[in-house]
């Protein structure tokens, strides 16, 4: 079995929740309140909850296999672990410098920046130039302005917008979700390889989502016009009709599938029938175990 640590109690839980029930790894769990859950596929896998800023430390210390966790946590923790994959969840989110509304001049020298991200708070200040210090928030950090603070370093979501009598000064980060795996999990080859699987099974929902199928019909001879305007990754499918129609499929980026599409009826196609789809799931190979792949251990 391997363990799998998801987000709780942030915006990002219901998306990445979406993209494993798109990907076809529902996350089964007595109601949406339980911390614990499990996912069917090639065995059981073992999935808790926890808050993101603890995910990439969970990992870390070998607790749980691996996990989904934000660029910012993963940053800010400075935790040990390997990223697999960006996870196409449709989520990304900004972190900002913003300073009251009234405060024409920015930050000045000296203010107190409020922040849950210390250390990314401090590298970003030093970079800037700028002096200032940086008060660790533990939440609310805009109620901290200004008995507390004159500032903050905060997380936006998207949609969502700050306290009204605040402005953004700047954007310190941009943050999206990431697949990671604990050091000790990757260098289990058997885990790694289940570790991938999933991984590659999210990734087809994005792949999906970029394409789109296209059914062509056309003469067997218009074909050879036809087939060098067809998408790269195109098969022919069954043998000539009576009519001596030839049915093509394959799958278009759906960016540009309009003039691929124009394309196609040019060289003589008789029509084309565009289809969304819902994943791409594509071969990739594992390295066999033992390798030089499965002795090492991978880190950010």
């Amino acid at each position: 079995m391997i363990s799998l640590a998801l987000p709780k109690g942030s915006a990002l839980e219901r998306p990445v929740l979406s993209l494993f029930a798109a990907a076809g790894l529902g996350v089964h769990r007595t109601s949406g309140r339980s911390y614990r859950a499990s996912i069917d596929y090639g065995g059981p896998i073992q999935v808790v909850f926890f808050k993101p800023r603890e995910i990439p430390l969970v990992l870390e210390r070998g607790a749980f296999d691996f996990g989904v966790a934000g660029t910012d946590w993963i940053e800010e923790t400075g935790a040990k672990v390997e990223i697999v994959e960006p996870v196409a969840a449709g989520h990304s989110w900004r972190m900002v410098l913003a300073v009251p509304a009234g405060d024409p001049g920015g930050l000045s020298p000296g203010a107190r920046v409020a922040t849950e991200f210390p250390d990314i708070g401090r590298q970003y200040l030093r970079s800037r130039g700028l002096a200032a210090e940086v008060v660790h928030s533990y939440g609310a950090s805009q109620a901290k302005i200004p008995e507390l603070a004159d500032a903050v370093i905060e997380v936006l979501e998207p949609g969502a917008s700050l306290a009204p009598d605040l402005r953004i000064v700047d954007t310190v980060r941009t943050c999206a979700p990431r697949l990671v795996a604990g050091p000790h999990a990757w260098r289990d080859a058997r885990k790694r390889a289940r570790i991938q699987r999933v991984a590659r099974l999210l990734d087809s929902v994005r792949a999906g989502a970029a394409h789109v199928l296209l059914t062509v019909r056309t003469s067997s001879r218009e074909l050879p016009r036809v087939a060098p305007a067809l998408p790269p990754s195109s098969w022919r499918v069954g043998d000539p009709r009576e009519d001596g129609l030839v049915v093509v499929q394959g799958l278009a980026a759906r960016r540009g599938v309009a003039e691929t599409i124009d394309g196609i009826l040019a060289a003589g196609a008789a029509d084309v029938v565009a289809s969304p789809v819902g994943r791409v799931v594509t071969h990739q190979p594992e390295p066999p175990s033992g390798s030089p792949a499965d002795r090492e251990t991978g880190g950010s």
